[in-house]
This record gives structure tokens, sequence and C-alpha cells, in this order.
């Protein structure tokens, strides 16, 4: 009897391995399968990522294209010096008896404002120089040569004016820069836009003919057509005085 309540309970102490066994089988196949599942799903998303990453850069590169496209209509938007280059023609328009100046670019054929500057001009009595010319050369930091005339008449207020006058003297009245022009007054062919030794007389008739600027526009200006002659000649800058 004995010997069969023994074998009884070795039985079923088997019975409760093997279900112990299979139990456990079955949690670690579970585990496994969810950790597929949790390496499928990360692919996916990592796929769908890319797939999204992918897309922004098609839109990101369609707009940036069309930035492109569209980056000659926003010119005005930016800093013109940076955008200086891209017009095919600059221009420049003076009028003495506004004492303003504009600044236009054309490109394709249209024309573009970019800036404009209140300077002054020639006294009213003088005989200005009008018309259309052109720009023939660019100096930062210029030299002054006074014209004889203007030595004499410096002398007679008691200044003793020499033949030239170097940058930064306290008497060079072309200021920081000097943008000599091809206008022609009675053979004289002296006229220049310059800064100024007085701002305060910006947006007077007290020049000579010439356009005087405020020395930090002037500066600027003449810094501009330097990069525009660099890249598409000192030809293509137009002026215009009246």
């Amino acid at each position: 009897m004995r010997k069969i309540y023994l074998f009884i309970l070795i039985s079923q102490l088997l019975l409760n391995c093997a279900d112990i066994k299979t139990h456990t089988n079955e949690k670690n196949l579970e585990f496994f399968n969810n950790k597929d599942k949790n390496k499928n799903s990360k692919a996916e998303n990592e796929i769908a990522l890319g797939m999204k990453f992918l897309d922004e850069l098609k839109i990101f590169d369609f707009l940036k294209n069309g930035e492109n496209k569209r980056a000659t209509n926003n010119i005005l938007k930016n800093d013109p010096t940076r955008n200086i280059t891209m017009y095919d023609e600059l221009i420049i328009e003076v009028d003495s008896s506004k004492n303003s100046m504009l600044l236009k670019g054309k490109l394709n054929n249209k024309i573009k404002n970019i800036q404009t500057y209140i300077v002054s001009t020639g006294k009213k009595e003088i005989k200005k120089p009008t018309g259309e010319g052109s720009v023939t050369s660019i100096t930062l930091n210029p030299f002054w040569y006074p014209t004889q005339d203007t030595i004499e008449a410096f002398k007679k207020r008691g200044i003793n004016l020499p033949s030239v006058v170097p940058p930064g003297d306290k008497f060079n009245y072309m200021g920081t820069a000097k943008i000599n022009l091809s206008h022609i007054v009675d053979g004289k062919n002296t006229f220049r836009i310059h800064g100024t030794l007085s701002e305060s007389t910006i947006g007077t008739n007290e020049s000579s003919g010439c356009i005087r600027m405020r020395n930090i526009e002037v500066n600027q200006l003449a810094s501009l057509f330097k990069k525009f002659s660099d890249s598409k000649g000192i030809n293509n800058i137009k002026v215009f005085l009246k």
C-alpha cells in the first residue's frame, strides 16, 4: 500500500514539474514574441521617421528652390550691400530743387527703388551740372585736390590750402568718400558726390555744384558702387542730375 502511495505521489510531482516547465516555456516564448514585436514596431517607427524626414527634406528643397526663384523679387527686403550685384544697372537721380538723391536698380528691364538720401546741391545762383552722366571713379578716404580758384577763395577767408589735402584733414572737403562724375560745365569736369565737413548744411543749396552727403551715407554709397562695379562694371552706373 505504501508503494502504491509513493508511486502516486511521485507521478503527481512529475506532472507538476511538466506543467511548470510548459508554463515557463510559454512565458519565454511570449517574451521573445513581444521582443520581436517591439523590434518590428521600432523598425517600423524608424522607417516612418525616415520617410517623414525625407518628406521634410523634399519640402525644404522645394521651398528653397522657390525662394531662389523669388529672390530677385525680395531684393529690397534685404541688405542692399549684399544684393547690389544682382542688378543689371544702377541709377542715381539727383533733384536739386528738393535736395534729394534716389538710388535705383534696374533688373530685367524693371526699375526698383533702393535708397533715398537727403543731400546738399549747388547754390541757386550758380550754373550747375545737369543731364545724364556716369561715374568715372570711386574713392574711400580720398585726398582732395582743390582747384586754383578754390585755393584763392580759401585764402580770402584766411585759410591757406595746400595743393593736396590728405584724408582726415580738417580742411578736406571730400569727407570720407568721393565719387567722381563725368558731367562737364563750361569745360570743367570737377563735379563729384562726396562727404562734407559740415553735415548741418545737408538738405540745402550750399555747394559749388557737387552733391554733398552725410559721411556715413557717402561711405555706404561708395562701397555699394565699388562692389557693383567690380561685378558689373563702372559703366553700368548712370547718373541723372536736374
